[in-house]
């Protein structure tokens, strides 16, 4: 059952004001399996608190880590081995992806499960390639490799394995996360480079935070690491840019200026990138004591590849509907929360935007007057899709949204934090 409609917010005088983002979804995911396998004395601090996180820390826990989660901390303290348990994951697809790996090099028997969108979202290269190195995983149902799985530990040497990272570089970050904990360590070797590869970066600086190196080959395409064990440490999770994407976006669509709290400037998260674009685009941008400040509108046409920020594109596209320009690198959008291509084509064409697909790119005109229409707009349960139409809204006044509250997958104070800054309609 969906939410009761949603008003949003519009800005006929702009943006003025400060925004606050919550901590990044991606390093909490990783910090949280590393401090796992780390053991006692492993903290996590200032972890994102949000529905992906707290599914994956209760699935760890349901497999045997000791974990607590009391306030702003995470404290691990060890593993007690479970001989049988059942783990749901929700729509988490980072999560049951490093999930996976994990799983493979424990003792028991696991049944995997998630969300329909979560059952349809790929992980069959990521089982071909642990099941190479001794891992046994079934499809519950079925011959096809998808959720719901069944995970037994078998003898998990390591090696060289080969892997198709093509649907998604978390394949990568999952085996990554597993290598060290083998006996014989891993090599991972890729044909072709994988999408979102800072991701990849992401999860070594992770790993590396946590005590655990790994070597890449000059082509990109190999990483080995060699046996060891996660040491326990105190991580503090920074701010997380794909959510800073929205306020700033926000700023180049309806003008104005907005201060973003908690972006670290030194950031190694690819979506940091979305401050060059739109500097480009021709905001002005500058860093401030807590984060970042830019002022718009944006005045210039949008171009940018995003396959390696391809969260990036829900937001983008709604600044491109504007601005016109070319967005490219998309083909790997079908595989998110939603398609998210075709929901953000669908969505904004609904608004009175157009746009020209050809391969994996998109162009737009720009110049789009963006009028809210006479129905509620559904985001598709998409968080990023909900928060982009949330930055359409500010240009569309009277637009309603169905299903708002998917935001709490990775924001779950969204829409406070959203009208604190443009005001309510």
């Amino acid at each position: 059952m969906l939410d009761a409609v949603r008003v949003l917010p519009d800005a006929p005088l702009g943006l003025a004001g400060c925004i606050a983002v919550p901590s990044s979804k991606s390093l909490t995911q990783r910090a949280l399996v590393a401090a796992a396998r780390a053991g006692s004395g492993a903290r996590v601090e200032a972890p994102l608190d949000a529905e992906d996180t707290r599914l994956l820390f209760a699935a760890l826990r349901t497999a045997g880590f000791v974990l607590d989660w009391t306030g702003n901390t995470i404290a691990a303290d060890g593993h007690d081995p479970v001989s049988e348990a059942s783990l749901e994951l929700g729509d988490n697809g980072t999560g049951v992806r490093l999930l996976l790996g994990q799983l493979a090099g424990l003792f028991g028997r696991y049944r995997v499960d998630g969300s329909p969108r979560l059952r349809e979202r790929p992980v069959a290269p990521l089982i071909a390639a642990l099941r190479r190195l001794g891992a046994r995983i079934r499809p519950e149902a079925g011959d096809r490799d998808r959720l719901p799985l069944l995970v037994q530990r078998w003898r998990l040497d390591g090696g060289r394995v080969g892997l198709d990272a093509s649907a998604s570089s978390q394949f990568v970050s999952a085996l990554l996360m597993l290598g060290p904990l083998l006996s014989a360590g891993l090599e991972i070797a890729l044909p072709t480079p994988p999408p979102s590869r800072p991701y990849v970066d992401l999860t070594l600086k992770v790993m590396r935070a946590f005590g655990v190196e790994a070597e890449t080959a000059a082509t990109g395409l190999v990483w080995s690491v060699a046996p060891q064990p996660y040491r326990p440490v105190v991580y503090r999770v920074e701010g997380d840019w794909s959510a800073a994407a929205f306020p700033l976006v926000a700023a180049a669509v309806a003008g104005g200026e907005v201060e973003v709290l908690g972006p670290s400037p030194q950031s190694a998260q690819g979506d940091a990138r979305v401050l060059d674009l739109l500097v480009a685009a021709g905001c002005r941008a500058s860093f401030s004591a807590g984060g970042v400040c830019l002022g718009g509108p944006a005045t210039r046409r949008l171009d940018a590849d995003l396959r390696d920020t391809p969260d990036l594109f829900p937001v983008l596209a709604v600044a491109l509907a504007r601005l016109g320009g070319r967005l490219g690198g998309l083909r790997g959008l079908v595989y998110k929360e939603s398609d998210r291509l075709a929901e953000m084509v669908r969505l904004l064409g609904e608004l009175g935007a157009s746009f020209e697909r050809e391969g994996d790119s998109m162009t737009a005109p720009g110049g789009a007057h963006l009028v809210a229409p006479a129905r509620a707009l559904d985001p598709a349960g998409d968080h990023r899709v909900a928060m982009a139409l949330a930055v359409a809204g500010l240009v569309a006044p009277g637009l309603r949204l169905a299903d708002w509250s998917c935001v709490g997958k990775s924001w779950p104070r969204f829409w406070e934090a959203w009208e604190g800054l443009v005001g309510k309609p």
